[in-house]
């Protein structure tokens, strides 16, 4: 498939389980390729917050002093 210029990354899927679709609309998928732009190095990012409402990624916060990857 072609990708998206304006991407920063994209991701090339399959279906692996559907089983979870008819009850809860939810899908598994395995990512067989994964592909990240080289620039920006932090590009600005957009996310959905439901309702017809976006976000636009703005002031980072570091809280890496407090991160623990056990905890994830």
């Amino acid at each position: 498939a072609p990708l998206i210029k304006e991407c920063y990354a994209n991701l090339e899927c399959k279906l692996v389980d559907s089983k979870l679709v008819a009850s809860y609309n939810f899908f598994i998928f395995e990512v067989v390729k994964a592909r990240a732009a080289t620039a920006p190095k932090v590009p600005r990012t957009m996310h959905y917050r439901g309702g017809g409402a976006f976000m636009v990624s703005g002031r980072e916060v570091s809280l890496r002093s407090m991160f623990r990857p056990e905890n994830l």
